[in-house]
């Protein structure tokens, strides 16, 4: 494995986990105490969910990023020249 690739995957592992640790303590929380927070379908309940949601996907799509960076730099040349064949094929 490529320790470039491998230190890229840490580097996306600490985005992921400093995105949802920072944002919770220093955005989220700070918004959700505002007064002024829209109330969509009945309350500021759902509002306050939805941004977490949001939120917190992002970081889930910095882990999925590492594990593609870790998956590419367990492969060899030919496995990846075999993945790339058979990826342009599908796609026409």
């Amino acid at each position: 494995m490529s320790f470039l690739l491998a230190f890229a995957a840490f580097l996306a592992i600490a985005m992921g986990l400093a995105h949802s640790v920072l944002g919770e303590r220093d955005i989220l929380m700070r918004l959700f105490r505002r007064a002024d927070l829209p109330k969509l379908f009945g309350g500021t309940e759902f509002t306050a969910r939805t941004l977490r949601f949001a939120w917190h996907v992002t970081s889930i799509a910095w882990f999925g990023f590492a594990a593609l960076l870790l998956r590419a730099g367990g492969e060899g040349p030919a496995e990846r020249g075999r993945r790339i064949r058979a990826c342009s094929a599908l796609s026409g």
